[in-house]
């Protein structure tokens, strides 16, 4: 199940609160995530990289970037987490290439070029102004619009679509 979260769409949702847009974009998105998957990427996990972040908390990553579920999408969410993560290093990065190209099961793994999506939204999440979105408590900004809180942590989707 893929969808395109474009410019129409982002207009729609910049004006409603982050919970209602999760109800609505991913109430029929509930993936069973692999060992493997969450061993490195969830915070439950005492090996999880840096980036790491809750299912739910992953998804409004997604819609703050105003990114769908694609592979590529997929990419650049994680590729931005990490980015954003202080603690990222280029250990973290490599291990986590490698598992996402090699080891992540179908439809979970990586081609080449989805790493260099990666990249760019390592790059990205770098960027902005708010550091360690990761670790922020998202359930205090559910009511929130989307069009605020990108703007109070620092999203442009404008620029991520030019990216």
């Amino acid at each position: 199940m893929a969808f395109d979260l474009d410019e129409t769409v982002q207009l729609d949702i910049a004006q409603m609160n982050l919970n209602e847009v999760h109800s609505v974009v991913f109430s029929l998105h509930k993936p069973k995530i692999p060992f493997i998957i969450w061993l490195l990427e969830n915070p439950n996990s005492l090996l999880a990289l840096p980036g790491k972040i809750s299912l739910r908390h992953h998804d409004y990553i997604h819609i703050l970037l105003g990114r769908g579920i694609s592979p590529q999408d997929e990419a650049f969410v994680i590729g931005f987490t990490m980015g954003n993560d202080l603690k990222t290093n280029k250990l973290h990065l490599f291990i986590y290439k490698f598992f996402a190209k090699f080891i992540y099961p179908y439809p979970y793994n990586f081609s080449t070029s989805d790493l260099i999506i990666f990249n760019l939204g390592f790059i990205y999440g770098k960027s902005i102004k708010t550091k360690q979105i990761n670790k922020i408590e998202f359930e205090i900004y559910e009511t929130e619009t989307v069009g605020y809180l990108r703007n109070f942590f620092g999203i442009n989707t404008k620029h991520i679509k030019l990216i």
